[in-house]
Parts: C-alpha cells; structure tokens; sequence
C-alpha cells in the first residue's frame, strides 16, 4: 500500500497518527487536566511531527505538488474550517443554555481548565477532520 501513496499522503497518514497517539490518551484517559499536560502535548506533537516528516522527505523521491495537491488541501481546509465553527456555535450554545438553567457554579480556575480542555478538543477534532477530509479526497481521486 505505501508504494503507490504520494509524498503528500504519507505526510497527512503520519500527521492523522502522531495527532492520535497524542491526543487520544488525554481526552481518553484524563484524570485531571492541566496545563502543563496540554504544554508537554503540543511539544511531542512539534517533536513527533519533525521527525516523521524530516523521515518522510528523506526517504521520498518525488516530493512534487500539483494542482490536485492543492485543491485537495483547500478541500480539506474547508472542511475543518466548517467542523470547528459548527462545534464553536455547538459549544457556546450548550454554555448558554447551561447558564440560562442556572446551574453555572464553578470556581474560575476549574471553569478556565474545563473552557481550555472544551476549546482544545475543538481544535484536535477540526484537524483531525480536516486530515480525513484529504486522505479520502486522495483516495477518491486515483
């Protein structure tokens, strides 16, 4: 299956697994949220990243992009775009409605984690969204 992948494919299948692996445990397998963990998680990504991609490059002979490339990205852009800005109305809206009832009693401290840890999760589920949406657009044009 790796033979026929382009370069741009190994690249977002690497990305879609480094986000997984270290996103998957905190929002799984959470005890109590910090900051500090989403700190160490954005570095492993960058680290990750750097070495799966620098990896990726070295071994991959045609490193090309063309008009497809392009489209596919502003397509999977558009879709990420899309899932955060229905999640952030989603959000706000349940936020609202949980105020309106009248059951909004939190410490400011917990309520600022719990609001990072929400919009964080946001943001992974947007990229994550964003990288299925090229994969598949990759996979349907060949």
């Amino acid at each position: 299956m790796t033979a026929n992948l382009s370069y741009r494919e190994k690249s977002l299948y690497a990305s879609l697994v480094v986000e997984l692996v270290v996103y998957g445990p905190y929002f799984f397998l959470h005890q109590q949220n910090s900051i500090n963990k989403v700190a160490g998680m954005i570095v492993a990504i960058i680290v990750l990243q750097i070495i799966l991609q620098s990896s990726i490059a070295a071994f991959t002979r045609n490193r090309l992009t063309d008009e497809r490339d392009r489209l596919i990205e502003l397509r999977g852009y558009r879709t990420g775009y899309f899932t955060i800005t229905s999640l952030m109305v989603l959000g706000l809206g349940m936020l609202w409605l949980h105020a309106a009832v009248g059951k909004l009693h939190m410490d400011g401290r917990v309520m600022g984690l719990h609001f990072l840890s929400v919009f964080f999760g946001m943001l992974v589920i947007s990229d994550i969204a964003k990288t299925a949406a090229q994969l598949v657009a990759y996979r349907r044009s060949l």
